[in-house]
């Protein structure tokens, strides 16, 4: 899975998120399907926008409390979080997976006054090309977002992804959609749903912009 060189909170250096087996799996089922689909914009009907916890009540009943985001627990998916090989009570990010699909996420940390998103999304295309990959930036539900073919590790494969992000107040949402759904755009609406009942909680500690925001299990 082609994840992407960002500072961690507290970091000076940054390293690749680590890939687990089970996520290999389902990019390896992808290739079985067209993976040169194009993803369609303005086909979901709904808002997938994630709440910030100063927007809502205190009361967090029924989500998952995971530091810097609050989770909901979804039906017949599987939550996994991707450990920080650095502080083994930190994730790196939070992962659905959901009948062949999945769903990342993880937030950063964001100025004040300005969104990171589209400076992100320049960034992002050119460590992608690094990779030996390709990216085109596309309309989707929550706006501008990549569309980008990565390579397999070891493989010389190459798997669709969808990268979108939400920029909210000094934070930035970044959400990746692979497997089935990468190229489905029924399974990724099924996915994107989920995005409606996170909680994004940024804190008021002070961070870097690009810092990922820590992740933790209570």
């Amino acid at each position: 899975m082609g994840l992407f060189n960002w500072r961690k909170a507290g970091a000076k250096t940054s390293e690749e998120l680590p890939e687990s087996s089970v996520v290999a799996e389902y990019e390896a089922e992808a290739m079985e399907g067209d993976t040169q689909a194009e993803v369609a914009s303005g086909v979901c009907s709904v808002q997938y926008v994630p709440q910030d916890s100063q927007e809502v009540d205190a009361n967090i009943e029924g989500l998952l409390d995971a530091g810097s985001l609050w989770l909901p627990v979804v039906p017949d998916a599987q939550m996994q979080f991707t450990p920080d090989p650095r502080d083994a009570t930190k994730s790196l990010a939070v992962v659905y997976i959901l009948q062949g699909s999945a769903l990342q996420l993880q937030v950063f940390a964001a100025p004040k006054n300005k969104g990171l998103w589209e400076q992100v999304r320049l960034d992002m295309r050119t460590s992608i090309a690094a990779q030996g990959g390709s990216s085109v930036e596309v309309g989707g539900p929550l706006g501008k977002e990549l569309a980008a073919q990565l390579p397999l590790p070891d493989s010389g494969l190459l798997a669709p992804h969808r990268f979108l992000g939400v920029d909210g107040p000094r934070w930035l949402l970044r959400i990746s959609i692979y497997g089935r759904a990468a190229t489905d755009t029924q399974r990724a609406a099924e996915l994107l749903e989920i995005l409606g009942q996170v909680v994004v909680h940024r804190g008021e500690e002070p961070y870097m912009p690009k810092d990922l925001l820590p992740l933790h299990i209570q």
